[in-house]
């Protein structure tokens, strides 16, 4: 049987159903409501805080205050800086065009490594590249640099020094430098492309010493690789002491020329929430070359040079030498900038091959046969003959055994 309630009832209910509807929707709209305002709130404080400092130096600052343009630029790198993260930075317009050259082509220059003997206060070249304007000009390894440009070097300053050594065409740089007791002058022309690796062959076993992870690193190493095995190598050592610049995916590539196919990925970028960052996995289809490797390392070692480390571990069995690396897990990606300069910003965290079990970022990477440096520190590598470097004579002595 049909019961019937009357209007006046109907109308109790449907104004009950709107109440608590409405009650409902206030709460939670209340709670997206306070947390907008505690954003606001920060952000207000923020801007407050500026606007409180450009009155304080509009009204009492002496010298001149610019057109806007470098304190822009220097409150974007505060802001950056802030975020207390080493390698999330922000780049000027220069700075952003010099990396991005960098990333797409490879170090152009005048084709020589350097480093600095802190025991002997000696700027030295470690590394003259063949066909270079630096060869062509009569440089050679173990020359010691006292000026560039009339400035005269010194521990202090040789670091911004050698910035002249990198550059494009059609300018130079001049050179004083010394070799055997007698002081040497030469003007050295800029634009020579730096390969992303060099080595050689050392009865059958190659070197290859690894510069960076550039858009033409997996080119150049392929290459190489390919000329050392036609020469008869059976084995190979890689080094990646103090190697840092480049990208992962650039590194990833790399890896592809040596590791075979495997299932599932060589890496893949997690963003904070663990959900894949735009699709980044990278996978090894390409190659698979079968010989014992030896990778080394050391706290220097860090970003793209780790994975590289990492993977060739886990996928080859490598062995590493030397000592632990750097811990520097993660990828950043480049967001340009209005005013012509970019942020490079920290977005992903890396897990190699073993997932995240393997995740070495904030940790490092251990060898599998710790080998400290008998001579200097570790960074003074570069300056030590193969009979000094006791870590490259421990991966040769190894993969001859």
């Amino acid at each position: 049987m049909n019961k019937k309630i009357s209007v006046g009832l109907c109308l109790s209910l449907i104004i009950i159903s709107i109440t608590a509807t409405f009650a409902a929707t206030m709460v939670i709209s209340k709670q997206i409501y306070n947390g907008i305002i505690s954003n606001i709130s920060q952000r207000s404080q923020t801007y407050e805080s500026v606007d409180e400092i450009s009155k304080i130096v509009s009204n009492y600052y002496f010298g001149t205050i610019d057109d806007g343009s470098r304190l822009n630029g220097a409150l974007t790198e505060g802001y950056v800086n802030g975020l207390g993260d080493p390698n999330s930075k922000y780049l000027n317009s220069d700075e952003y065009a010099d990396y991005t050259a960098k990333l797409d082509g490879g170090v152009t220059g005048i084709g020589i490594e350097t480093a600095y003997d802190y025991s002997k206060a000696d700027f030295v070249i470690t590394y003259v590249y063949p066909d270079s304007p630096a060869e062509k000009a009569g440089l050679k390894a173990g020359d010691v640099i006292a000026s560039v440009n009339d400035g005269i070097v010194s521990r202090y300053n040789y670091q911004t020094l050698a910035k002249y050594f990198t550059g494009d065409r059609l300018t130079s740089v001049q050179l004083k430098y010394e070799r055997g007791g007698e002081t040497r002058s030469a003007e050295v022309m800029l634009g020579f492309s730096v390969p992303g690796v060099r080595g050689y062959l050392k009865e059958n076993v190659g070197y290859i010493r690894i510069n960076g992870f550039y858009k033409n690193t997996a080119a150049d190493f392929k290459a190489l690789m390919t000329k050392l095995r036609e020469q008869g190598a059976e084995s190979m050592i890689f080094d990646v002491r103090g190697t840092s610049e480049g990208t992962v995916e650039y590194a990833a590539k790399v890896i592809d020329v040596i590791v075979p196919a495997i299932s599932g990925n060589i890496a893949v970028a997690k963003d904070k929430n663990g959900n894949i960052y735009k699709e980044k996995v990278f996978t090894a289809e390409n190659s698979n070359i079968m010989m014992p490797f030896v990778v080394l390392a050391n706290s220097y070692t860090a970003g793209p040079a780790e994975l590289f480390a990492c993977d060739l571990r886990d996928i080859c069995q490598a062995q590493i030498i030397g000592t632990k690396t750097a811990g520097v897990g993660t990828m950043q990606e480049l967001f340009a900038l209005e005013d012509g300069g970019a942020v490079l910003l920290t977005v992903a965290v890396i897990e190699p091959k073993n997932g995240e079990s393997a995740v070495y970022e904030g940790i490092g990477i251990e060898p599998t046969t710790e080998v400290a440096l008998n001579y200097g520190d570790e960074m003074g590598f570069e300056l030590l003959t193969e009979e000094n470097d006791n870590q490259l004579s421990a991966a040769f002595k190894l993969l001859a055994s």
